[in-house]
């Protein structure tokens, strides 16, 4: 299937499903549907922002309305998750904005509504692998919650209140942690544009204890955001504890050299591979001047069979950054609900079965059983 092809296929699909008629799915799913994907396909995201969490206003209201006519990302949702059947989810809270670090009172806000949503039974909190839901979702299953902060410049710049801090999360079941967010933090800095590569010293010390007591404490390494130095220290620190660690949401730069950005270059990819490790892609669409780029759903496809190629199928995941106010989607894609589609479109691509499974769940049930036990 060409490009042409692809999004006759997309508006075809979205068509079809505006009408009620059941959607037509990759040539290996007949009688294997489900909701949508093949039966036994363990799915988990491993970040998103379900309900935005950091949203800390009425949910109602002007100011609510004012808010989510300029933010509001409903991509992800915790009536979506049910909808789709998705097994698992990031819920993440966030430890900064692009203007200021948050404190640890306020990241706790955000998490205590994950862990109110448990205590209603909506939600199951995922402290050790046992937990990750599986099976054929039944309608109104309870899905599994990871439980996970973007950002830890709310733990503190005191070794004693970072390691107080960290213990507290982990008994609240925080169960991944994005090192940097927006900001530099006392752990490292973060990726931002027109930084160059080797512009810091990267880890920093009480990064380096930070990144040792989680892999001790069992709370999986995420180093998206992070720059090229600290993900290079990171990586040192993975390999010498044998810890795998993960990019939970990110893709391929259109750099050939590092320049920059949110987006990770072949090397970067290599470099969290070579720990065992995961790069999580996500929906996201940028384009270059000649109107190319990554642009439809079938590109974010064909950009993850060329990681597989090169990295193996072992080291790539989802990670959708629902809710996280993506700029711009990939056409095709509107919300997780759109994720059958990607099964397609990774089917079309050259992916095999075993392999799409890996993708969408597989691969990172394995990285949380070797990191939280």
């Amino acid at each position: 299937m060409n490009r042409r092809e692809f999004l006759k296929y997309i508006t075809v699909l979205g068509a079809s499903v505006t009408l009620g008629k059941n959607s037509a799915y990759a040539k290996w799913l007949p009688n294997e549907k489900g909701n949508g994907f093949p039966q036994g396909m363990l799915l988990i995201d491993a970040h998103a922002h379900p309900d935005q969490l950091y949203y800390t206003g009425p949910r109602e209201g002007d100011q609510w309305e004012a808010w989510c006519a300029q933010f509001c990302d409903e991509s992800s949702t915790l009536e979506k998750i049910v909808e789709l059947g998705m097994h698992n989810s990031s819920f993440a809270a966030i430890g900064d904005t692009d203007k200021a670090s948050l404190t640890f009172d306020q990241a706790m806000d955000q998490l205590n509504k994950v862990i109110s949503l448990e205590e209603q039974s909506l939600v199951r909190i995922v402290r050790r692998h046992r937990d990750v839901v599986h099976g054929r979702p039944p309608k109104g299953f309870i899905p599994g919650a990871i439980l996970s902060l973007e950002g830890a410049s709310p733990l503190g710049d005191n070794k004693d209140t970072v390691f107080e801090n960290l213990d507290i999360l982990y008994e609240c079941g925080v169960r991944m942690i994005t090192l940097m967010h927006h900001l530099d933090n006392p752990f490292g800095q973060a990726m931002r544009k027109g930084r160059l590569k080797m512009d810091g010293s990267g880890l920093s010390d009480l990064g380096e204890g930070v990144v040792e007591r989680m892999m001790e404490l069992g709370i999986v390494v995420d180093v998206a955001h992070a720059h090229y130095p600290t993900l290079r220290d990171i990586v040192e620190i993975a390999k010498v504890n044998h810890i795998p660690l993960i990019d939970s949401h990110t893709s391929l730069s259109p750099c050939r050299e590092f320049c920059g950005g949110r987006l990770r270059t072949w090397e970067e990819t290599e470099m969290i591979a070579s720990t065992g490790g995961l790069i999580c892609t996500w929906p996201l669409k940028w384009m270059r001047a000649d109107g190319s780029g990554r642009l439809t759903l079938f590109d974010w496809a064909e950009e993850n069979y060329k990681m597989k190629k090169r990295l193996g199928s072992q080291h790539i995941a989802l990670g959708t950054d629902g809710g996280g106010i993506l700029p711009e989607m990939v056409e095709g894609y509107a919300s997780i609900l759109g994720l059958p589609k990607l099964v397609d479109a990774m089917d079309e691509a050259g992916f095999k079965r075993n392999e799409i499974e890996a993708y969408m769940g597989g691969n990172l049930f394995r990285l949380i059983k070797q990191c939280i036990g």
